[in-house]
């Protein structure tokens, strides 16, 4: 800005508007991260969102710096800025899938994903004609008038809504995942050797000699990172991690660079992978297979008898690794029951490996690291995609043992990046923002879980003392959605939740597009060569990459839910209802929110199926207690229930409460009659 004689100040900052990223919820509001870092995200109200749809990037006017706490303003809004969408910058997807639906008067096609709150009227139909019922994808028009309906062209049909295979198909094209890979990139991957070629051996360290072994999932396809260790006389470790190193296979602005950066990220779902890279790269010429010289990027770590770090280096390498094991394995020597296949200097290896990651746990955990321990699930399913069976999957001592190693190279990388001044790629987590840490303090309270410090330390205590308890994941699971998502940043940052001050990714990059651009940078660190992308190409990178791990994550989710949903709507068909075990983890004005505690499936429990009562939530939401005969339930209180509904279609599960739960539900006595005004009226 120019001031009087030629002089110049900086544009003073506007403070009532800003763009970021929307995210809308089911209950038809929104929330806005902004692009700037370190502030808030913005609350939407549905009058606020007009034309603005789920995944755009939005220039957002603030209205009211801080959403009053006042009856008839939402709780999520309590305590955040408040804005409205002045304008849609950037759409964030131009097509959906849902289930084709008829009028006397219309076709329209209502969305799969809840976060889309508008049904699209059908515009035309790109074959010609319709069938109802059908899954379709439905091409979005231009939309500028939320008076006017969204619509759009039907352009694929997908099929009959329950046939087989539909449900994830439908997924796929929902989160427009590409299965194929264009011929250009599979022909560029055709003609990479399988076996390096010696030239491409002349300035890389010989490592062929050591004792390199993997360890991944019996079922892994794709082997990226392998690992090394000798013992050395004063009591310390040399460790080494060899990454496979596909930026000498995977050129920049190659066409399969290209179709990496667009993909971001391998995708993992309930029935099947759908790689980053063509699959000749991936499970072929990539991977670090048992017996086979492989092309890789080193971290080479010298421990002391403590597990601290007394030096790291890193280079381009080769290596033929002795052992492809996997997890199951490794557990059984860590046991101390053995394993036919694992040969004796094997187990060996494997057993000075668990004591180096023990000592690099236990100073992680007295760094501050959080530990919150989040089960998955894993979905059995027959030959015709039918699941079968559901089995809960936790993370095995032999899982830590590889996640410390890995952990112990990234942040290695990270430091060389951040010393050399670089641009880089960083791995962040933003620390909770004070409304996040309130929230957080008022969910743990529920579960008589009383902390005024708002501190690593004090959440690493809570996580520590529940573990293992009946509500222990309820009190992991209000920790964890209270705080931010990990990203990506070409700002370096710390890593709240693990507490490292300079994290990156750098382990897997046949699977992440931003580790793929580490080891680009990387080497032009060690050559002395200027960097191979700019402060500006690292921040697009950075941020594209996050918004696409971001979909594949809720891809993954929703293909294991839809499994789960099928699972459980057999149950009921074959009169297999119950009873189950489950926790209350949530209230809504309808019911209680509970979650079973063998597979982790969430339903309903309706108000109107417990009993002759009249309930009533607390001012927080933690609590709901019958007017008439005073039972109370609360958040984290275990119950048995029974199957009532599965809807598969609306992906939604409904259950009620067995009659010795009914009865065992705790009960007060009759105190002073609660002030109207306080509590939400509930039937």
């Amino acid at each position: 800005m120019q001031v009087r004689k030629n002089r110049w100040l900086p544009t003073p900052k506007d403070n009532s508007q800003c763009t970021g990223r929307l995210r809308v919820n089911a209950g038809r509001f929104g929330f806005v991260t902004p692009d700037e870092p370190g502030f808030d995200d913005l609350y939407i109200s549905e009058e606020g969102l007009h034309t603005a749809l789920d995944g755009d990037r939005v220039l957002v006017r603030i209205s009211r710096s801080r959403a009053p706490d006042h009856r008839g303003t939402r709780s999520v809004a309590v305590g955040r800025p408040i804005g409205r969408i002045a304008r849609v910058l950037e759409r964030g997807r131009t097509s959906l899938v849902g289930l084709l639906c008829q009028t006397a008067w219309y076709w329209y096609v209502v969305p799969d994903n809840p976060r889309f709150i508008h049904s699209v009227r059908v515009r035309e139909f790109e074959s010609g004609h319709g069938t109802e019922n059908h899954k379709v994808r439905i091409q979005l028009d231009e939309w500028h008038d939320a008076a006017q309906p969204l619509s759009g062209v039907v352009v694929e049909d997908l099929g009959p809504a329950d046939a087989p295979g539909v449900d994830i198909l439908s997924i796929i094209r929902d989160h427009s995942i590409d299965i194929d890979f264009p011929e250009e990139v599979l022909n560029e991957s055709s003609q990479c050797p399988e076996v390096p070629a010696s030239s491409s051996l002349a300035e890389r360290e010989d490592l062929r000699g050591e004792m390199t072994l993997t360890v991944d999932p019996a079922d892994a396809k794709d082997f990226d990172d392998a690992v090394s260790l000798e013992k050395c006389a004063d009591g310390g470790y040399r460790l080494g991690v060899h990454i496979a190193d596909v930026s000498h296979y995977v050129l920049p602005g190659s066409p399969t660079d290209r179709e990496a950066f667009l993909r971001g990220n391998s995708v993992y779902l309930v029935d099947r992978t759908i790689p980053m890279l063509p699959p000749r790269l991936t499970t072929e010429v990539c991977s670090l297979h048992a017996g086979r010289d492989r092309l890789t990027h080193s971290v080479e770590v010298l421990f002391d008898a403590a597990g601290g770090v007394k030096t790291a280096r890193t280079f381009s390498s080769v290596i033929r690794s002795r052992a492809r094991l996997n997890y199951e394995q490794v557990q059984r020597v860590l046991d101390g029951a053995g394993d036919p296949d694992v040969p004796q200097p094997v187990g060996e290896t494997l057993l000075a490996m668990r004591a180096l990651a023990s000592l690099l746990r236990r100073r992680r955990m007295d760094e501050g690291s959080i530990e919150l321990v989040m089960p998955e699930i894993r979905c059995i399913l027959n030959e015709d995609g039918i699941p079968v069976e559901l089995q809960k999957r936790g993370a095995s001592e032999a899982y830590h043992l590889i996640e410390e190693f890995m952990l112990a190279a990234n942040r290695v990388v990270a430091g060389i990046l951040a010393e050399s001044e670089t641009p880089a790629i960083y791995r962040i987590h933003p620390p909770p923002d004070n409304r996040q840490w309130g929230q957080m303090q008022l969910d743990l309270a529920a579960l008589n879980i009383r902390t005024k410090s708002r501190t690593r330390e004090s959440l690493n205590e809570i996580a520590g003392r529940t573990a293992g308890t009946p509500a222990g994941h309820v009190a992991h699971l209000a920790i964890l959605r209270n705080m931010k998502r990990a990203m990506y940043s070409s700002t370096l940052s710390e890593h709240f939740g693990l507490a490292f001050s300079c994290y990156t990714h750098f382990t897997s990059p046949i699977r992440r597009y931003p580790d793929l651009v580490i080891h680009r940078m990387l080497a032009s660190v060690e050559r002395r060569a200027p960097s191979p992308v700019t402060h500006t190409d690292a921040a697009r990178i950075a941020e594209h990459c996050s918004r696409m791990e971001r979909n594949a994550a809720d891809a993954e989710e929703e293909s294991v839910n839809v499994k789960r949903i099928e699972y459980y709507g057999r149950l009921f068909e074959e009169k297999e209802r119950g009873p189950f075990e489950a926790i209350i983890v949530s209230f809504i004005p309808k019911g209680l929110i509970i979650e079973l505690t063998d597979t982790y499936q969430k339903g309903l429990v309706p108000f109107r199926l417990m009993g002759d009562d009249h309930y009533v939530l607390d001012r927080n939401g933690t609590e709901a207690r019958g007017r008439r005969h005073r039972r109370t339930w609360r958040i984290g209180q275990l119950v048995k229930v029974m199957l009532a509904r599965v809807d598969s279609g609306r992906q939604l599960v409904d259950f009620y409460p067995c009659e010795t739960d009914r009865a065992g539900s705790s009960v007060k006595g009759r105190g002073k009659k609660t002030k109207p005004q306080a509590r939400h009226r509930i039937r």
